[in-house]
């Protein structure tokens, strides 16, 4: 796998090089880069599979590359400080990121994942278009990238009526009558949407209460969509969804 690195900081780039070198020997480091020009020319001049971006460079981010790219045909890891903001919008494209310092392991752990997804080029334009979307609006209208083992999805989070756990899947109810069944867990979900307009009734269920229609009191609680469905409050959750309910 051919790569490049992007960062301003000389020493972060002589750390990775040398996990690399040492660690990671397949790996061919085709040049390294300090900011976004130089960045930029070194894409263009080499063409990489895969570029280890620094987020925050003096002359600008991570992010204004990319957007100055006119065809992104490599995979991306993205290096960053703890930015709350960047690293929840690497999640919801479905983007790996590295938090610095470095550590082997994760680095060992991205390369490997990139390697093994190096042809799935269509999923890779996708996440980084939503990645950049994310970034202009800044969280006000958020897109989240889903898979199956047929198709790629980009979805705007509003399109979300609820998500329903079905084992180690999670099925997705979306506006229009539409369905997504995909392969992970309902609680990797709740870590990422929780809070804003999201809410856990039950431990199976996950609501976007953009799209709540009542609540019934009654029967131990129940909670009904826009979509016609109706779903179970657990006892100790019902304070819970009220205060979320006025709080929107």
């Amino acid at each position: 796998m051919k790569l490049i690195i992007v960062d301003d900081q000389e020493l972060a780039r002589k750390k990775t090089r040398m996990f690399l070198e040492n660690y990671a020997p397949h790996v061919q480091i085709l040049a390294e880069a300090d900011g976004v020009r130089s960045g930029l020319a070194c894409i263009q001049e080499y063409r990489p599979e895969l570029v280890l971006l620094d987020v925050e460079m003096q002359d600008g981010t991570g992010f204004d590359l990319l957007s100055l790219c006119p065809e992104i045909n490599f995979k991306v890891i993205f290096i960053t400080g703890h930015n709350a903001f960047a690293i929840r919008a690497f999640k919801f494209s479905a983007i790996d990121y590295l938090l610095k310092p470095i550590a082997l392991n994760e680095l060992l752990d991205a390369l490997k994942k990139a390697e093994s997804e190096l042809n799935q080029t269509k999923q890779n334009a996708i996440s980084i278009d939503a990645l950049l979307q994310n970034k202009q609006t800044e969280g006000t209208s958020e897109k989240l990238v889903l898979s199956d083992a047929e198709h790629i999805y980009l979805l705007d989070k509003s399109e979300i009526i609820r998500c329903q756990s079905e084992g180690n899947y999670t099925r997705f109810y979306l506006t229009e009558d539409r369905t997504i069944l995909i392969s992970k867990t309902l609680k990797s979900y709740v870590a990422l949407l929780d809070g804003g307009t999201f809410f856990r009734p039950h431990r199976s269920h996950f609501i976007n209460l953009l799209h709540f229609d009542k609540y019934d009191k009654r029967d131990g609680g129940i909670v009904y969509m826009k979509d016609c469905s109706a779903l179970p409050v657990a006892m100790g959750r019902k304070d819970f969804l009220l205060k979320a309910l006025q709080a929107l």
